[in-house]
């Protein structure tokens, strides 16, 4: 059994020289969106909020013959090194997950295939569907170092312990058949209880492949709610925080493909302010080389983008490991193909 790479080393392997290489033909990473309904009501998320859905347009899950026009169309671009099946909702409530897997494994329209989820769902009769499947990596979310913590955070009767029975399972059954992957990695937002933090690990070491705290982050419109419970300047020192920059990368290399085929630009935008295209009535090429998109790219790099809504605010952008700064929108434009974003 060939030993596959730890999620965790994902983000120290090398990355393109992206103020050298934009604009890109197509996007690196691509989040595409099972579904924006969940069965958890986290209080740190914005499917909390008791207009979350009227807020977002609506309950949607992304049907089978929309992902495999979509599928199609991510193969034929041909740039894609990442797909996350995910964005809002829990992606395990859509049925058809596992198919969508297998179809961009056997399509091979990208180079790694990641599903975010809460694990509430990895009951028995999903783990052969999710081993066949091709997924390369598994990210499981906790929200408690313990049962009490995990159902006030989630709002959800969903025991922590079936949660660790459905992971324990799953690699189980995985490790008994020889393979390697999916990659199980276990995830906790850091707490400010250090109490907390050790009952976490110490419950969910061994369990899945990886255990590790994950830095506290916030969603992209403070005038919501301040989910992360921490004012601007504290969040700001969080080490996920650390490199300050004034441009935002993500429109530059990514793409969120929303369940109702809306396409954003930002995996925290879950009020769709972002929104550059719509794949129910164009090509996903067409929305890449569009004016939407090249529009909301020049406004960062001309230094405006406290004039885009959902931008104005944002503490985001200090998360990414990219750093345009130094990138006029003369030389980005003078590199473009003659007609780009016309």
């Amino acid at each position: 059994m060939e030993p596959a790479k730890p999620y965790s080393e994902l983000r120290k392997a090398p990355r393109v020289a992206l103020a050298d290489a934009v604009p890109l033909p197509g996007p690196l990473s691509i989040h595409i969106e099972p579904t924006n309904v969940c069965n958890f009501k986290c209080v740190f998320c914005p499917e909390s909020f008791d207009d979350y859905h009227e807020t977002s347009g609506g309950r949607f899950m992304l049907a089978p013959a929309d992902f495999e026009r979509v599928a199609r169309q991510i193969q034929a671009l041909g740039t894609v090194r990442t797909i996350n099946f995910y964005m809002m909702g829990e992606p395990f409530l859509n049925k058809h997950l596992c198919d969508y897997i297998r179809l961009a494994k056997d399509l091979g329209a990208a180079e790694r295939l990641i599903v975010t989820s809460n694990g509430s769902l990895l009951g028995p009769a999903l783990w052969q569907p999710i081993l066949d499947s091709g997924l390369d990596y598994l990210r499981i979310s906790i929200y408690g170092g313990d049962e009490q913590r995990q159902k006030s955070n989630t709002q959800a009767a969903v025991p922590l312990s079936r949660i660790q029975e459905n992971i324990r399972g799953l690699k189980a059954l995985r490790e008994a058949q020889g393979r390697a992957k999916p990659v199980i990695y276990v995830k906790m937002i850091e707490s400010p209880d250090p109490a907390e933090n050790r009952a976490f690990l110490e419950r969910f070491q061994g369990v899945g492949d990886e255990v590790q705290l994950e830095p506290v982050m916030n969603w992209n419109d403070p005038a919501e709610g301040n989910l992360s419970k921490l004012s601007e300047s504290e969040l700001l020192k969080q080490p996920y925080f650390a490199k300050k920059k004034e441009k935002c990368p993500f429109p530059f290399y990514m793409l969120i493909i929303n369940a109702d085929l809306k396409v954003g630009i930002c995996c925290v935008d879950w009020n769709k302010k972002t929104i550059i295209g719509d794949l129910a009535t164009q090509s996903l090429a067409e929305v890449w080389n569009g004016k939407p998109l090249r529009d909301f790219q020049l406004a960062h790099l001309e230094g405006k983008r406290h004039s885009l809504e959902a931008c104005a605010k944002c503490t985001y952008l200090h998360t990414a490991p990219d750093n345009l700064d130094a990138l006029s929108s003369e030389t980005f434009l003078a590199r473009a193909p003659k007609g780009l974003g016309a």
